[in-house]
């Protein structure tokens, strides 16, 4: 918008220059753009009157939420608030010296939905002519071009107060009767611009007894519009709804002065005195003779909203204590009647003031006046969010890990299909989309496992063959009391051999499987610090029957392991056998200490020992591994299992497992006979707990 500095200065007492203002204004948030000096030859270019000195015009960029900065008094208004000079509206001096305005027109709103307030008023006996010379000026330095003095008078009220106004010819309007309607199916109006214009059902249309005369709050009508034979004049100052106009100017391609400032909200009680306003200078710049009184029909009329706020509030918003009389002068600065009652400040949104609702809008209001550049410079006081978190780093160590232990980042989407979701086996805990572009993405995904196998279907039909990628992200599930979960989960896939391009080895004996990918998984837990990985045997929908397990830390499950099932290898049109691992991120970090710490390298030498040893087919490897631990004290250091043997040597239900056993004391050098006690001491152990028998 642009604001010349001569205009303003009529409604606040300027003490400071101009360039200082527009810095103070640009710090509150009505940011000034530019100054400009009007030459006197600019001011003749652009249809004003030269004048024999610059003038200097302030280029505003006004946000949208802001409509009362689309008027000198709203720019005068803000400066005043923030440098307390002294601020004046214009108060008009109308006396009617006709008969009463009830008698000579009839407004109704058949619509208020759309049309919230209608204004009225009559001036008689006017003379068509061209405006003075102040008049001109003022409007070409506003960026307007000066027609008449009729119509550069509503224009200036506009630019003055807000408030968008429209002239109609008064004996051009059939029954001098006013109608805000919306416009019957196929209904046409032929514009001021002299452009035929269809109108949809929902445009908000001024009407008279027989026709539209005007497109509300948009454009007025060539058959009612003001022209050089034009005496009576009937002034229209309405409020409209902001969206109605916003959809009409789109949809008719106009943008006009007026539908700009109805879109951004133009304050309803400033339509009675912008009538009363426009009439004196129609009075005074054209001989007119105003009818007493005005037609105010004002169905929308609302009463002002309270807010409370909350002094703590404003101080952990802003980051700094605001005294609370403090807080009440500033709104009050602003024209926000305000209160400090009972430990809170209650204030009143103001009419001209539509973008304030909610307590945080006042805050905004006081800090502005208080000064951004006055608030101390404090770190914030809520978790950090991103990398800079907890979260976020141990989500990019994590992520390292996984790409160290040979696996590619892949990212999915997090609305998945039905199938997907079955796989899942989440069932009735699912989120649907109740509004989807399709049934392909119609849920929220509840695992990323799912998500990644579809992942190697797509890379397989492009003649992928060896794949181990992962995801960490988030998915979404409802629980059990029909809330909703939300967390952040780590998953990884694999298929096909690991080692392509290795010519010397076997592609078929290293290909990925249940064991490749538990190693994986392993590998960078361990390398992130996480300590004591168990896998224990499980079922899960989406895994092999016989082939699953689920993961622990610390004896905590944290996630599931395993080869997919048939049924997914089946729909997802899956080769080979892959497998996968998902777990839960936000539990494993509780799990993972926060420090790692450190011990010396051994200063004694190891002793190795081997043995064999048959059990049960079906018995876990991960009870054996406990029961030596257990009975082998401090001193045995690792357990290794090397093979695993079925077959004619052994039982038809019994297996053969070929241990490797690291013994070594942190204190001495241990001798044989110390070993081989331990080693007795777990063969007992073995025997009596699992019926064990020993090989070789």
């Amino acid at each position: 918008m642009r604001v010349p500095v001569e205009w303003i200065s009529e409604y606040v007492d300027i003490q400071a220059p101009i360039d200082e203002l527009a810095d103070l204004l640009t710090m509150a948030g009505l940011e000034v753009e530019e100054i400009q000096a009007i030459s006197p030859d600019d001011l003749a270019r652009s249809g004003g009157v030269p004048d024999s000195r610059d003038a200097r015009v302030m280029l505003t960029k006004v946000t949208p939420n802001r409509g009362d900065w689309l008027s000198m008094i709203g720019v005068a208004r803000e400066i005043a608030a923030n440098t307390g000079w002294k601020f004046k509206l214009p108060e008009p001096q109308v006396e009617g010296a006709g008969a009463d305005v009830a008698g000579q027109i009839k407004i109704s709103i058949a619509d208020p939905d759309l049309c919230n307030r209608y204004v009225g008023m009559v001036i008689r006996g006017v003379q068509i002519k061209e405006s003075p010379t102040w008049l001109k000026n003022r409007l070409v330095m506003a960026g307007m071009r000066p027609i008449n003095n009729i119509v550069d008078i509503t224009n200036y009220v506009m630019l003055e107060l807000g408030q968008p106004l429209h002239a109609f010819d008064y004996d051009l309007v059939q029954g001098h009767e006013i109608i805000v309607r919306r416009a019957k199916e196929g209904e046409k109006i032929t514009s001021i611009d002299q452009a035929e214009r269809e109108l949809r059902p929902d445009t908000l249309v001024i009407a008279d007894a027989g026709r539209a005369v005007a497109i509300a709050g948009v454009m007025g009508g060539f058959e009612s519009e003001v022209t050089h034979t034009t005496t009576n004049i009937l002034l229209e100052s309405a409020n409209f709804d902001a969206v109605s106009i916003r959809r009409t100017s789109k949809v008719l391609g106009l943008v006009t002065e007026s539908s700009y400032r109805f879109e951004r909200g133009v304050d309803p009680e400033i339509a009675a005195l912008a009538a009363p306003r426009a009439a004196e200078l129609m009075a005074e710049l054209a001989g007119g003779e105003i009818a007493s009184g005005m037609v105010d029909v004002y169905p929308g009329k609302k009463e002002p909203k309270k807010i409370v706020v909350r002094p703590e509030r404003v101080d952990a918003l802003l980051g700094e204590h605001i005294d609370p009389a403090a807080a009440v002068s500033h709104l009050i600065a602003l024209q926000i009647p305000a209160e400090f009652l009972d430990g809170k400040i209650v204030a009143t949104a103001p009419s001209f003031r539509s973008d304030i609702a909610i307590e945080v809008d006042i805050i905004e209001e006081i800090a502005r006046i208080h000064g951004y550049e006055n608030i101390l410079e404090t770190l914030p006081s809520f978790p950090l969010q991103g990398k800079d978190s907890d979260a976020g780093l141990f989500v990019e160590e994590l992520r390292q890990a996984m790409m160290a232990a040979g696996m590619q980042e892949v990212l999915t989407h997090s609305v998945v299909d039905p199938v997907s979701v079955e796989l899942s086996g989440y069932g009735e805990k699912i989120l649907p989309l109740k509004n989807p572009l399709s049934e392909d993405v119609s849920r929220m995904r509840p695992m990323l496992a799912p998500n990644l196998l579809q992942v190697i279907t797509r890379n397989q039909a492009v003649g992928a063959k060896d794949i181990s990628i992962f995801e960490i992200g988030k998915v979404y599930r409802r629980t059990d009391t029909g809330g909703i979960y939300e967390y952040r989960s780590a998953a990884g896939a694999m298929v096909g051999s690991q080692w392509a391009s290795a010519w010397s080895i076997n592609r078929d004996t290293l290909a990925a499987d249940f064991f490749l990918t538990k190693g994986a998984l392993i590998g960078a837990l361990t390398r992130i610090g996480v300590k004591n990985i168990t896998v224990e045997p499980a079922e899960h929908p989406l895994l092999h029957p016989t082939r699953s397990a689920r993961v622990l830390v610390d004896g905590e499950e944290i996630g599931i392991l395993g080869e997919a099932s048939p049924e997914a290898r089946e729909k997802l049109d899956l080769r080979g056998r892959p497998c996968v691992f998902e777990f839960d991120v936000e539990k494993l970090m509780g799990l993972v200490p926060v420090t790692v710490g450190y011990k010396q390298l051994p200063r004694f030498p190891a002793i190795h020992r081997h043995i064999g040893v048959v059990l049960k087919r079906d018995l876990p490897y991960v009870d054996v591994l406990g029961n030596i631990r257990q009975s082998g004290g401090e001193i045995i250091e690792g357990v290794e299992l090397l093979d695993v043997y079925t077959g004619s040597q052994v039982g038809a239900d019994e297996k053969s497992f070929t241990l490797s056993l690291v013994f070594r004391s942190p204190e001495r050098t241990l001798t044989d006979d110390e070993v081989n006690g331990v080693l007795e001491s777990v063969k007992t152990r073995l025997a009596s707990t699992f019926e064990a028998s020993f090989r070789g």
